[in-house]
């Protein structure tokens, strides 16, 4: 299929429901817009992913999609979104939109990406490749922040005394996913350290449901790191990272955010697939295990051991951060 952009008024992008998947689609809102600066740009997202583009400048309308709600709902919502007339729908969640909407262009929900193509950034930018549009240049991902988010930073800056030039290291130890997590006594051991050997002032991030598990760690660790968790917005947390000189993290929401940021990643994976989700940045480095049965894929770990990410020491986590900080003092 080859677009004629001159008939490409309206745009409709169909997101994704989950914070960390929808990061990796906005390569695919950067690059539309670059083909089509002119174009109106909506973004139909779940309202748990509605936060990451909640302030981007480049699209011109956000639309909620509860997948929950009622047919009747649903109905109206094709209805309303008929009535907008798109020329272009890009479906990044293999839905019936594009079919339902009558646009005059749309991607195909049969049309797969080619095995060989891995990393889900590089799987979504295939879509538009689909369509006859070539990316030259494969942007990265990207989240945009308002003044405001800065502010709000800026003031726990300034409530810790954290003065600039001091080395700020962000840790998220949560994932929505328990099985994704390192464990507790890593981080504990890690965040030592890097007090002990680069005085480093550590904020521990993440979503509400993660505060449980950073004061754990928060209680055994003198001085004490900032407790950021469910505080933040994705805004306020992306200039947040933007502070920091790394962010250790396993495969999360707040480990794509810091790649969109370009801040450098310490990513720990075990059941799930690095090379569909890992941070592709020049200082980003993946710790991982190469054991049989991983990456599985699964939400329950078949042995109950959960050795992929067990075995993964404080040691080998701290020599990776130390050649990050290392190269950036």
């Amino acid at each position: 299929m080859r677009i004629d952009k001159t008939k490409v008024k309206r745009i409709l992008v169909i997101g994704l429901s989950n914070v960390g998947d929808t990061i990796l689609t906005t390569p695919v809102i950067q690059a539309l817009r670059k083909e089509f600066p002119q174009t109106h740009l909506a973004v139909l997202v779940g309202p748990r992913a509605f936060s990451v583009f909640k302030d981007d400048w480049r699209i011109d309308n956000k639309i909620i999609y509860d997948k929950t709600i009622s047919w009747k709902n649903k109905l109206a919502l094709v209805n309303r979104l008929k009535a907008d007339r798109y020329d272009l729908v890009v479906d990044l969640r293999q839905t019936a939109f594009g079919i339902l909407l009558g646009a005059r262009y749309k991607t195909s929900v049969f049309a797969k990406p080619p095995k060989s193509l891995m990393h889900m950034k590089d799987r979504h930018l295939w879509k538009l490749k689909s369509l006859g549009l070539y990316i030259r240049e494969a942007p990265g991902p990207s989240v945009v922040f308002n003044e405001d988010d800065q502010n709000y930073i800026d003031q726990i800056f300034n409530k810790w005394q954290i003065k600039q030039g001091r080395i700020v290291v962000a840790a998220s130890p949560g994932a929505r996913n328990i099985t994704k997590r390192w464990e507790k006594e890593g981080y504990i051991q890690l965040i030592k350290r890097l007090i002990k050997e680069y005085d480093a002032k550590v904020i521990i991030v993440g979503d509400k449901q993660d505060q449980p598990l950073a004061e754990e760690i928060i209680a055994r660790i003198k001085p004490v790191p900032i407790n950021l968790c469910g505080r933040t917005t994705i805004g306020q947390l992306a200039f947040l990272l933007t502070k920091c000189r790394l962010l250790v993290s396993c495969d999360s929401a707040p480990m794509h955010l810091a790649w969109a940021m370009n801040t450098a990643v310490v990513a720990i994976f075990g059941p799930t697939s690095h090379k569909k989700y890992a941070p592709t940045g020049p200082h980003d480095v993946v710790i991982r295990k190469n054991l049989p049965c991983s990456p599985c894929e699964k939400s329950l770990c078949s042995k109950g051991t959960r050795d992929c990410m067990k075995l993964i020491s404080a040691d080998e986590v701290f020599v990776a951060c130390k050649r990050i900080l290392d190269e950036k003092l």
